[in-house]
């Protein structure tokens, strides 16, 4: 099960993504004394992406986390004309290079808090959701060339001629504001779950996640197989798509119910097309059940997933179940994120000036979570009655500490 993984171990030794400090929102730091003169000679420009944090320059600040929706389009505007400037300005390449790493963070934030927006209207829907899907992918080949260290060509193009129609359209529909933001947005742990995961979504044909939280991650995996496949030449998925569902979150509004989205995915790929239902992250895998039910009714094939867990659900006494063992089937031992901790960060990263902060940055490095508060061997050992799916998790854990002691080594 592991000859996809072994012909792509490699690429991990070629990665960047070690060389920077992860926060906890997924947000990726800089050292002051590495970039401060720099900053400083072309603020005008850079300022709009990043924001000081002592003793770091940090990737976001505000504008990534607005909810304005001009805002929001003025942000891709900017990125569009500025991310070309910076390529051709004299920079150091490594500040050049996280430079541009940042921007497309921001792009890709900013596209998919448009798709969630005109993915619940069926007239955006029909006359740019084909467009914006097609663009995340442009942004994710092109960050994970930069992740690998490929040269920096172009920025992905894109025309503002769309932004533009696109305004236009929401403003008929007095729409005014985007989603905050999607908590999948963490490169590193995207990054890491697709090693670990490699070897079991290899045979899927699509990838269907749920606005918006796990809007990233189908493209990003999309791209990442098409890059450590050019030389190991497996076959790929040849899509994705979205569904807008959730049982917690009051913002998921969509003119069309789950069953009638499903319905028109039903009519668009045949019933034995293998689908990886993956989302962000999962507590009671209520709304992951919810979604799968509903495609049962026109596809055979589904295999389900999400990054993160609730595993002290596990071993404390909480308000809500936690997941079981036997409901989703790729189940990785990343810990779920709190979001009273995550929206205080927010806060921090949001807020121009130093607060006080109860956290320490880098002790949130994704590369960290591993949830090793129990035993999580001989939990799964215990409570894994069914063979296969005892092997299979077991499996994912031991690939995620090999992936992170491998790019703790390369850190060190």
């Amino acid at each position: 099960m592991d000859d996809l993984y072994k012909m792509i171990k490699p690429f991990l030794n070629q990665t960047i993504l070690t060389r920077y400090n992860f926060g906890f929102a997924g947000e990726v730091y800089i050292e002051t004394d590495k970039f401060e003169e720099e900053y400083n000679q072309y603020l005008p420009i850079l300022e709009k992406y990043f924001s000081l944090k002592k003793p770091y320059y940090c990737n976001r600040n505000y504008t990534y986390y607005s909810t304005d929706l001009i805002e929001t389009t003025d942000l891709v505007k900017n990125i569009a004309l500025d991310a070309p400037v910076i390529l051709n300005l004299e920079l150091s390449y490594d500040n050049k290079r996280y430079i541009i790493f940042s921007l497309t963070e921001y792009m890709l934030s900013c596209i998919a808090k448009l798709v969630g927006v005109i993915f619940s209207y069926t007239s955006l829907d029909y006359n740019y959701y084909k467009a914006l899907k097609e663009y995340l992918i442009d942004l994710t080949d092109y960050i994970t060339q930069i992740i690998f260290d490929e040269e920096l060509n172009r920025f992905p193009p894109l025309s503002f001629g769309l932004i533009d129609s696109i305004i236009s359209d929401l403003r008929e529909l007095n729409i005014s504001e985007v989603r905050e933001y999607s908590e999948m947005d963490n490169i590193l742990i995207m990054f890491i779950t697709y090693f670990a995961l490699c070897d079991y979504i290899g045979e899927h044909h699509i990838i269907i996640s749920p606005l918006q939280g796990a809007a990233l991650i189908p493209p990003f995996f999309i791209s990442m197989q098409k890059y450590t496949n050019i030389v190991n030449r497996y076959s790929g998925f040849s899509g994705y798509e979205y569904v807008r569902f959730s049982k917690y979150d009051n913002t998921h509004y969509c003119e069309l119910s789950l069953p009638d989205q499903v319905h028109l995915l039903g009519t668009q790929y045949p019933e034995n097309t293998n689908i990886l239902l993956i989302d962000d992250n999962t507590g009671t895998a209520t709304t992951i059940k919810s979604i799968k039910q509903e495609l049962l009714k026109y596809f055979k094939n589904i295999s389900t997933c999400a990054l993160e867990y609730y595993w002290e659900g596990k071993i404390f006494r909480t308000d809500y179940p936690a997941f079981q063992l036997d409901e989703i089937d790729l189940i990785t031992p990343l810990c779920y994120r709190y979001f009273k901790i995550l929206e205080e960060h927010l806060e921090f990263l949001k807020n121009g000036k130093d607060i006080n902060f109860r956290y320490d940055l880098i002790k949130f490095s994704k590369i960290n979570m591993i949830y090793d508060k129990i035993d999580y061997s001989l939990y799964i050992n215990n409570n894994c009655t069914e063979t296969s799916t005892k092997t299979r998790i077991l499996s994912i854990y031991k690939r995620i500490k090999e992936v992170t002691n491998i790019l703790s080594k390369i850190t060190d």
